[in-house]
């Protein structure tokens, strides 16, 4: 039973990696015209270096922002930190991303990021967080 759980889960993945370029482009057109609509609420547009663009749910604390990273784009941020710019509610914003070393905070700030998913699926999957300190 754990087996086909598993293999479901890995399926399921593969899927939403391969239709995610597609979700993507109509969620960050999404984002740019109704910067107070619902996907607003918990979703905000990464554009990194060189210009690529990326959708992700975020928590923003003050002058933190919290992303989790569920697929590879994380690894585009480099060890010392990348400057990347973000969508945030039609605010236009910049600020240093780190990827956090520290699974327990990781992990804590999940919790308050993904308040409906079990913890295992993050774990399951090596979710990572990304921590934005704003400019």
């Amino acid at each position: 039973m754990v087996y086909l759980i598993i293999a479901v889960i890995g399926i399921a993945f593969i899927g939403v990696r391969l239709a995610a370029s597609g979700y993507n482009k109509r969620v960050g057109e999404e984002l740019n015209s109704a910067p107070n609509g619902e996907m607003a609420q918990k979703t905000m547009l990464i554009t990194f270096p060189g210009g690529r663009h990326t959708p992700v749910n975020y928590l923003r604390e003050g002058n933190t922002v919290f992303a989790g990273s569920d697929f590879n784009w994380w690894k585009s941020i480099a060890a010392e930190g990348t400057r990347l710019e973000l969508l945030i509610r039609g605010e236009h914003l910049t600020g240093l991303a780190k990827v956090s070393q520290d699974l327990d905070y990781t992990y804590e700030v999940f919790e308050r990021l993904r308040p409906d998913a079990p913890t295992w699926a993050s774990r399951l999957v090596g979710a990572k967080l990304v921590v934005i300190e704003l400019d």
